[in-house]
């Protein structure tokens, strides 16, 4: 069940849903490549590809959560108004990610635990792709 409306508006968001069973919060999730492509006449676009995983409340002999559902995530953003790029660096852990209504456009924020800190303002976002990973 996704509580957020903004998500709904994100197109192809189910296919995330249907990964996790939920749009998740993308704690610990790590940017691994940003691309920025430029669109004369119009708003330019930007892509994060976000390598993600599920953190379960089950614990390895060391005492760490255990993963599952590790995957990469193509999130690209269209008709971008209003950026702020902060940060990236050799890594870029995230500590949030979220999703709001700005009137007509989307807004996201990424908070950063290390690295990459971003608030954008988009006409339009999309679920490029997911991809299921092995855990590194």
């Amino acid at each position: 069940m996704i509580d957020n409306p903004a998500i709904h508006r994100i197109v192809n968001s189910e296919v995330v849903v249907q990964h996790f069973g939920y749009w998740p919060g993308f704690h610990d999730a790590e940017v691994v490549k940003v691309t920025f492509e430029a669109n004369p006449g119009y708003y330019p676009k930007v892509t994060f590809l976000i390598a993600a995983f599920e953190t379960t409340k089950a614990t390895d002999e060391r005492g760490y959560f255990l993963q599952a559902r590790h995957c990469e995530i193509e999130l690209r953003f269209t008709g971008i108004k209003e950026i702020d790029f902060d940060g990236f660096g050799h890594q870029n852990v995230i500590f949030s990610l979220k999703f709001d209504e700005q009137d007509a456009d989307l807004t996201c924020t990424l908070d950063s635990a290390v690295g990459l800190n971003a608030f954008l303002v988009a006409q339009a976002a999309e679920v490029v792709s997911l991809i299921p990973t092995l855990p590194l």
